[in-house]
């Protein structure tokens, strides 16, 4: 086929683009427009443009100076629409949630061939079910057939639960009905699978802190260990772990939102103690290292121990906590820790490689070679599209 001429609105770190790449197929990102200094530095770096094809603040682009392409993707903003927010809606002009009128107006002066939306659920829940039926009605008055489905990446190879609603607009005299979304697969990958090997004591909470998250974890009926996840009304053992959603603001730490932390042996908590001494079975302390390691032996096999944190810590139980030391003792076998940037990236399906671009440009930019940049990491990483997703849609759709 030939080259497929892509146009990108709201692009963060632009996961479509790298989606058509990992598919092999063929394109070209003619535009883009990403009104974040960081982010636009950032895709510049991982796909090698230049950032002289960011068209900047949406609401100033002339549609008629668009070039010519095949597909138009516009991940708009969510702000007033997720559960997390302020929820005020779509309204043109007055929120950020609104801006989806300028995306609008680039595609029905263009009219690609296709045309991709995502966004967060709550789109299509009973809040917002008007606005999204809107939206689908417009786009059909343009001459549009529209295909949605709500996706959860945890479902397409990403150790993620991140559900997110995907829009995919075929122009009519170009759609052969045989559009179908990708079915879902379990790629056998697990949180465990993208955590690093060695992670900074910044990453850590604090052992009051620790205490406090871990002692209320604690219930009448105790799972081994001490630790028990009753509220959640399972489970996952480690198999089955997959990340809380990612959110933009997790830089910020354990806080007032859901996300995902890590809860491993500290290094009095292993199989050995600081003297050598062996104590219970099941954890592993490395004696040769001043770091904490990052799992526990299960079956002759090293597995972590996840804790998902929903809400403040200290006065919500945890989501998720899987562990195989059955002798545990809350106050001083464990340390909990937030992801690292690197952990984040990979649970959007970007590379260490794309990782290391993006924030070595960063550094580059605008901290003078300084390590400064891990707020901006967080904050692309959460705002971005899970690539592997997007991989099934464009499949199914290009071929």
């Amino acid at each position: 086929m030939e080259k497929l001429k892509h146009f990108s609105l709201f692009s963060g770190i632009e996961s479509f683009k790298k989606a058509l790449t990992n598919l092999g197929i063929d394109n070209e990102l003619v535009g883009y427009s990403e009104f974040d200094k960081y982010a636009s530095v950032a895709l510049s770096a991982i796909h090698g443009v230049s950032e002289e094809l960011n068209y900047g603040d949406i609401t100033k682009i002339d549609e008629t100076k668009v070039p010519d392409c095949d597909l138009i993707t516009y991940g708009f903003p969510c702000q007033d629409i997720s559960v997390a927010g302020h929820q005020k809606g779509i309204v043109e002009g007055e929120t950020r949630s609104g801006l989806l009128y300028d995306a609008l107006r680039i595609i029905k002066y263009k009219m690609p061939k296709y045309a991709i939306a995502e966004n967060v659920k709550n789109l299509v829940g009973k809040k917002f079910k008007d606005d999204f039926n809107s939206l689908l009605e417009e786009l059909d008055s343009y001459g549009y057939n529209n295909y949605w489905q709500v996706l959860n990446a945890k479902d397409y190879g990403i150790p993620q639960n991140r559900e997110r609603v995907f829009i995919v607009s075929i122009r009519k005299d170009a759609d052969d009905g045989k559009f179908e979304f990708p079915k879902p697969y379990d790629s056998g990958l697990r949180l465990k699978d993208l955590l690093e090997d060695e992670v900074e004591e910044k990453y850590y909470i604090d052992n009051e802190r620790t205490n406090i998250l871990l002692n209320n974890l604690k219930d009448k009926e105790m799972l081994p260990g001490g630790i028990n996840v009753s509220k959640q009304g399972k489970v996952f053992d480690g198999s089955t772990e997959v990340a809380s959603c990612l959110l933009a603001r997790d830089y910020k730490g354990l806080g007032n939102q859901s996300m995902t932390a890590v809860a491993e042996p500290n290094r009095l908590g292993g199989l050995y103690d600081k003297d050598g001494k062996r104590r219970q079975a099941g954890a592993v302390w490395d004696k040769e290292s001043t770091e904490p390691t990052l799992d526990t032996m299960q079956g002759g096999h090293r597995e972590p121990l996840i804790v998902a944190s929903r809400g403040r810590v200290g006065k919500e139980v945890a989501q998720t906590l899987t562990t195989s030391c059955n002798q545990a003792t809350l106050e001083h076998d464990y340390k909990i820790r937030k992801l690292t940037p690197k952990e984040c990236w990979r649970l959007m399906g970007f590379t260490d490689e794309d990782y290391h671009k993006a924030r070595q440009a960063l550094e580059d930019r605008f901290y003078n070679g300084g390590d400064r940049s891990n707020s901006q990491m967080y904050k692309m990483a959460g705002n971005s599209i899970v690539v592997n997703v997007l991989e099934g849609i464009l499949k199914n759709l290009i071929n």
